[in-house]
């Protein structure tokens, strides 16, 4: 027969806090707080804590009274009456925010947004790529100011001026294979300081002026039909250049609204092929 202690293990107490009603049917069944757990889903921590009353270590009074009910049930209970009589014993859901323990709840690394450096570090190539074409090319240029001076002189007209000095160092070094050479004969052969002297641009039938006024600072570059270079500088603002070439003449004008231009005299409106401040055209 079954004793009396027996029928009171079995039974937990009717008036007892749902709490202590959850741990001692646990026991009176013989089951581990671990069991309990592995059956609802929960952690043994919960576990614990709803058998001690700790209830403010738990998500909040929903999740509470939901977690209770689970637990009356697995322990044949009456999950709506250990539900309610809990009421009276839940925190404020005031008093849980901030307060409640972050165990066993994964929450997800936010990736960070990685496309702000990216778009930046593009921006900056194409600041770059500009600068560069308007600002760092070293290519010297033939110019003629209002006035009709030379400003600049050519690549092509610079290479003779090298020449010389090398025929020198070679005619040194031939110097004693060469002293039979009667006095006229090396006259000739020296060759003259004079053609070491750049040489001014020959006129031609074909070539077309070009005219800027500058109201701010530009670069402008200019090629021929054989696609030289023949304008590429940095022009301040307040100055005036000319340029004469060969057609079709490709053009390109940075800072395009500070410059003012014109071709065989007639105006050209440089806003109709200027993009993102750089004006580039042809004109025949």
């Amino acid at each position: 027969m079954t004793g009396a202690g027996d029928i009171q293990a079995a039974a937990p107490r009717a008036g007892a806090a749902p709490n202590l009603r959850l741990g001692e049917a646990r026991q009176a069944q013989g089951l581990t707080t671990a069991e309990v757990a592995r059956r609802l889903k929960l952690s043994v921590w919960q576990v614990e804590a709803l058998e001690s009353g700790q209830y403010q270590q738990l998500p909040g009074p929903i999740f509470v009274r939901g977690f209770i009910r689970n637990y009356a049930r697995l322990l044949k209970l009456d999950p709506e009456e250990l539900a309610h009589a809990v009421t009276g014993s839940l925190p404020a859901a005031a008093e849980l925010v901030g307060n409640t323990p972050a165990r066993d709840i994964p929450f997800p690394a936010g990736s960070p947004r990685r496309w702000q450096r990216y778009a930046a570090a593009v921006a900056v190539v194409v600041v770059l790529l500009a600068v560069y074409e308007f600002y760092f090319s070293d290519e010297p240029a033939r110019v003629a100011t209002e006035s009709g001076t030379a400003a600049a002189i050519a690549p092509a007209q610079e290479a003779p001026a090298a020449a010389p000095a090398k025929a020198q160092r070679e005619a040194q070094a031939k110097q004693p294979a060469a002293a039979a050479v009667s006095k006229p004969q090396d006259a000739a052969a020296t060759p003259s300081s004079s053609a070491a002297q750049p040489r001014e641009r020959v006129a031609h039938p074909d070539d077309r002026e070009v005219r800027f006024v500058f109201d701010e600072d530009s670069w402008v570059e200019i090629r021929d039909r054989n696609d030289q270079t023949i304008f590429s500088q940095l022009n301040r603002a307040g100055t005036t250049r000319r340029v004469v070439g060969l057609p079709p003449l490709q053009i390109v004008v940075g800072n395009a609204q500070g410059v003012r231009m014109t071709f065989d005299g007639r105006e050209i409106n440089l806003a109709r092929h200027t993009k993102i401040d750089v004006a580039r055209l042809t004109v025949p």
